[in-house]
């Protein structure tokens, strides 16, 4: 068994930035276990308002913008309170190593992406932010003598009177407690448990479920992003997203016909265009066969400069390797699950309602309500990371002692192999990107059946992945209406109030 004064679960860039500030801070003995870095080696671009921008933006216009993209579902204060801190955020990756690209002129490089006002996406130009992140914090925060546990995945939480002591995980298969009096929830969102996925094979979505067997409160998880222009064709460049960024530096969405469809809605252009009104547009061109040939719509940039697409590597080069010339062809692109706006309810230092149990970056839900503006969940990593930092520091009682619990972990690899397809044959089914009432219906009656299966509780793997579906689509079918990434086609949108996403 092993002890610390807190304990991470996970390795992203939530749990650096949570690491990196703790140890600001002058807490020491912090240890951060996962079986892989998460989404963070994929980040493209990171959302802050600094004091110098050029474009007279604001924390308060970035607050706005996550609210409004969000459907006004998210608390206003919590949102408030990340976004206020956003310089704060970006000096702390400084301080830590990090570097974003910059003009000739010195300034810093800015984006404009989707569901945002203005360009506040800072980036790296000659590859992904995301490896920047981690080569330049691991190694400092190693050296800082912060312990990384690498390919050990959390396996369950340690409970005890209603709070959370810790975690056990898996090193080279078997179990190992972890005990801490401040345990962090840095595990990531829903990945690959409801169909194909952008998301990195490290992360199972299984840890929804730990949470909530917990005891914790979970929110907003009805909600999962769909990232809109991912790669349909040629197949070496199938799942590969398009950055929303790319609208923003002038590229156009059309249909069968030509036509710049996503206008008759934003007459403006394409360039911020939130990611729900991208889908549901699209969606409209396939349905009245106006689609591509693999039932989405393209991306047209032959006519952005070469050097422009070129500061975007990693979609370049993957598609010029594979025979695909953005400045000579349409790029036929659809929806894909890409992240998850769900999960463990936090107040403002990002406590759970268990005591013990803090959660950071996309293990929370609650600051991006119905729909992400792109780039905020790198923010949103970094933001919440450093807030509950200085929210473990102010409570205290770091040191408290902590009573052995017993190894409990059930392994069933022949039950999971046989049940786990299933369930996420289920979770795929019924919640995509279009959802109606008998399928969720259906989804819930069957997982339910496995769960009281006394089979299930051979593996918790499968017990834990089976309770996060459940959840969801509970949540889901509690919902009778569409809102943002929540597309119910038995309930369609009809309140006007929930149309100005078309006037961003």
């Amino acid at each position: 068994m092993s002890r610390h004064s807190v304990a991470i679960a996970g390795s992203g860039l939530a749990a650096l930035a949570t690491a990196a500030r703790l140890h600001e801070l002058g807490v020491r003995d912090i240890a951060l276990y996962a079986n892989g870095f998460g989404g963070t080696p994929f980040i493209a671009a990171i959302n802050f308002v600094l004091p110098d921008n050029p474009y007279g933006d604001t924390p308060e216009l970035y607050c706005t913008d996550m609210l409004h993209a969000g459907y006004d579902i998210a608390d206003r204060e919590t949102v408030r309170r990340m976004t206020s801190r956003t310089a704060d955020g970006y000096e702390l990756l400084c301080r830590w190593g990090v570097t974003f690209a910059r003009n000739e002129d010195g300034t810093l490089k800015r984006r404009h992406v989707s569901g945002h006002t203005h360009p506040r996406s800072l980036c790296q130009t000659t590859r992904l932010i995301g490896a920047e992140i981690l080569e330049a914090m691991l190694t400092r925060l190693e050296a800082a003598g912060i312990e990384v546990h690498r390919r050990c995945p959390v396996a369950g939480l340690l409970t005890r009177g209603g709070r959370i002591e810790g975690f056990t995980v898996l090193q080279d298969g078997e179990p190992h407690n972890v005990y801490a009096p401040a345990t962090v929830a840095a595990w990531g969102g829903v990945g690959g448990l409801l169909g194909p996925t952008t998301y990195p094979g490290d992360v199972q979505g299984n840890t929804l479920g730990m949470a909530k067997e917990a005891g914790a409160t979970m929110i907003d998880m009805e909600f999962l992003e769909f990232e809109p222009m991912v790669m349909m064709d040629p197949p070496g460049t199938v799942g590969e997203p398009a950055p929303t960024a790319m609208l923003g530096e002038g590229g156009h969405l059309l249909n069968s016909r030509g036509e710049r469809f996503l206008l008759s809605v934003r007459p403006q252009g394409e360039g911020g265009a939130p990611k729900s009104l991208i889908n549901r547009e699209a969606w409209k061109q396939v349905q009245s066969g106006k689609g591509s040939p693999r039932g989405g719509v393209f991306l047209d940039l032959r006519h952005i400069d070469r050097a422009v697409l070129q500061s975007y590597p990693w979609f370049y080069d993957r598609l010029m390797k594979n025979g695909c010339d953005p400045n000579r062809q349409l790029l036929e692109v659809g929806p894909m699950a890409h992240s998850f706006s769900g999960g463990i309810r936090v107040d403002a230092d990002y406590r759970s309602d268990v005591q013990g149990l803090y959660a950071v970056g996309e293990a929370c839900g609650g600051l991006h309500g119905a729909c992400r503006c792109a780039g905020n969940a790198a923010s949103q990593a970094v933001l919440s990371g450093l807030l509950c930092a200085e929210g473990i520091a102010k409570e205290g009682g770091l040191d408290r002692a902590i009573s052995p619990h017993p190894l409990r972990c059930t392994q069933d690899a022949t039950l999971r192999g046989k049940v786990l397809p299933k369930l996420r044959g289920i979770a795929a089914h019924a919640l995509g990107i279009y959802r109606n009432g008998p399928d969720l219906e259906a989804a819930r009656s069957a997982v339910k059946a496995i769960l009281d299966e006394p089979v299930t509780a051979r593996d918790d793997l499968t017990r834990q992945s089976a309770l996060a579906i459940l959840t969801i689509a509970e949540a889901a079918l509690n919902r009778k209406e569409s809102r943002g990434t929540h597309s119910r086609l038995d309930f369609p949108e009809t309140d006007p109030a929930f149309q100005r996403e078309f006037t961003l």
